[in-house]
């Protein structure tokens, strides 16, 4: 087709775009290749589309296991792809046909082949399937199965060679009637008439094709519009990619927003606890202050006790001893009824009251003290006292 339309092809290409001269291993390698770079995110888009430059990473990795192959992305990896894609996409339409099935043991086509000739007529690019195996069919379905946008750049490509192929095949049919007219005719005269009617002829086929070619697009517009297309897909791609981006930016930013908010939230209960902390710790040191200010008191209160005792020993030590002693005791008892009226309504057990008697019984001094406190330490100064270590041995 290309030797037609006037183009010079280098022996590397055109074994490129052969299809029979590619070596099993050089597609083998290619194809597992393929499947490495449509896991790779960097050569693929939105939709399971590839990016255009994907098979520069084919290249790459063909480069490494093929050393010396010379194999490029242009022209070697897209011709044979290209060609590969070819057998898949047709033998995916005729699996999508009934009567057609598919050998999986054997990587064929399956049906009858007068079926399979009749289909061939209306899609020639299904020849050369019939009872030859495709290994590579359901790798390239995994690859190429959701692939829209590939499917339709190859019937795309597949279009701009028909078309080119028919120009070429007009052309030359022209000037080979030309030449047939030209050399017909025994004298000159039919000659000459024949060259009138060649010209009549060239000139009507002239403007027929002129004609036809204004009203299709020629081969490079439709590159063009193709390439159109390959960039509008590479910026929807870019955008959907953006997209994505602006949706993980925003989740992260809300996952942010939740966590400031449970920080926040954190802080202001420690700050709760903080603030009953101080106000624990500042109660714990006002009833340490009292505490001490109320033993204080008591050491005074000893003191002023015992200088009284002596004072009224000195100036009643004429008065008889009985009536000293008993004065004395009046208080004494007066002072243990109502240390034990005030320990009844603390709310204690009734061995605790019993406990608590006896220890004042032994020790006044402890039983002053408890009278001398405030209400609000009574039990405190209960609790303690019962709870001292030399107490559990006392308790019966």
């Amino acid at each position: 087709m290309a030797a037609a339309a006037g183009f010079d092809i280098s022996p590397a290409v055109r074994l490129a775009l052969s299809d029979e001269h590619a070596s099993t291993d050089e597609d083998e390698e290619l194809v597992k290749a393929l499947c490495e770079v449509s896991l790779d995110p960097r050569f693929k888009v939105e939709g399971g589309g590839f990016k255009n430059c994907y098979s520069q990473g084919i290249e790459n990795i063909l480069a490494q296991r093929l050393p010396g192959r010379g194999i490029r992305s242009s022209p070697h990896v897209d011709s044979r792809l290209k060609v590969l894609k070819r057998k898949y996409y047709a033998i995916k339409d005729m699996l999508a046909l009934p009567r057609f099935s598919w050998d999986g043991m054997r990587k064929m086509i399956q049906c009858e082949k007068e079926l399979y000739d009749a289909h061939c007529k209306d899609h020639p690019r299904a020849k050369s399937l019939y009872g030859i195996p495709f290994p590579y069919f359901d790798t390239f379905d995994v690859i190429y199965g959701k692939d829209r946008t590939g499917r339709e750049e190859e019937e795309l490509s597949d279009e701009v060679v028909a078309d080119t192929e028919n120009e070429n095949t007009d052309e030359v049919g022209d000037e080979d009637g030309d030449k047939d007219r030209e050399s017909a005719g025994p004298s000159g005269r039919s000659l000459d008439v024949a060259s009138s009617c060649k010209r009549q002829k060239k000139h009507s086929n002239g403007t027929k094709r002129s004609r036809t070619e204004s009203n299709f697009p020629s081969p490079r517009m439709l590159k063009d519009v193709h390439s159109h297309f390959q960039n509008s897909i590479q910026h929807v791609s870019t955008m959907a990619t953006a997209m994505e981006l602006f949706k993980d930016v925003h989740n992260h930013f809300q996952n942010v927003v939740q966590h400031a908010n449970a920080m926040a939230t954190a802080m202001e209960m420690f700050r709760d606890a903080h603030d009953h902390f101080q106000g624990a710790v500042q109660s714990v040191s006002s009833a340490a202050s009292a505490i001490e200010r109320f033993k204080d008191a008591h050491d005074r209160f000893q003191n002023i006790t015992h200088h009284g005792s002596m004072v009224a020993a000195v100036m009643e030590c004429g008065t008889d001893h009985t009536q000293e002693k008993k004065m004395c005791e009046e208080p004494q008892q007066k002072a243990k009824v109502t240390a034990i009226a005030e320990i009844q309504k603390l709310g204690l057990t009734g061995s605790e009251v019993v406990f608590a008697a006896s220890i004042f019984a032994k020790e006044p001094n402890q039983m002053e003290m408890f009278l001398a406190l405030p209400e609000i330490y009574k039990r405190d100064y209960i609790v303690q006292m019962l709870n001292a270590p030399a107490a559990p041995s006392n308790r019966p």
